[in-house]
């Protein structure tokens, strides 16, 4: 795959969501998971944001009137499930016409057959690190492990993704690796984001 097709997804911003919309991310994720410290509370309003900036609210094993609720009053783009969702919960999301991105927290003993129920009803995956956490934990996972995959859904690569992973990304090649996403390794404080080195990260990453 060419490198200048990968799109950067900034996850977890709370603060800060105008200055960080002037960098043009492809995609922006708010969290609405009550035991994140990113989360931005189940009334929060999403702002306006530069256009085709794709608004991604991201659930914790959330009961699914609270998404439909809350998709519909910030006109969501995107839904991403980072919890222990079922495929059949998927299911009665997507039948309601909302596009999905599910996360799987990955380790060496993931076996990736594991994801191919929830194929139909999900536009992307995303891979993340297997940790206590559900996201925003700051470590990686061996990247090696996605040479497993041979499913057709695009991925979005995550977990600790930082500056100084560049050559890294330039040199890790699969075809349906489709964004980056990047979280606790730009931040200021959890859910202010460093507008400098997410400014430089994305024009490298645009470079590539």
């Amino acid at each position: 795959m060419k490198s200048p097709l990968l799109k950067v997804k900034i996850c977890g911003i709370k603060f800060n969501i105008q200055e960080i919309s002037d960098l043009f991310p492809d995609f922006i994720g708010f969290i609405f998971y009550p035991n994140s410290p990113r989360f931005v509370g189940f009334d929060f309003i999403i702002p306006q944001l530069k256009k085709k900036i794709s608004k991604t609210g991201v659930f914790v094993n959330e009961s699914e009137e609270n998404v439909l609720k809350i998709k519909q009053k910030n006109k969501l783009d995107f839904i991403q499930l980072h919890g222990t969702e079922s495929p059949f919960y998927c299911e009665k999301l997507f039948k309601k016409g909302l596009k999905l991105i599910k996360g799987f927290r990955i380790d060496n003993f993931f076996h990736l057959n594991k994801i191919k129920n929830y194929i139909p009803f999900c536009t992307y995956f995303l891979f993340d690190s297997n940790t206590i956490y559900y996201g925003g934990s700051g470590k990686k996972f061996c990247w090696e492990k996605l040479h497993e995959y041979t499913f057709k859904v695009p991925f979005f690569l995550s977990g600790g993704i930082g500056i100084q992973d560049l050559d890294k990304i330039k040199n890790f090649s699969h075809s349906k690796m489709f964004g980056i996403d990047i979280n606790s390794k730009f931040e200021i404080f959890p859910g202010k984001k460093d507008y400098l080195k997410l400014n430089a990260f994305i024009k490298k990453i645009r470079e590539l």
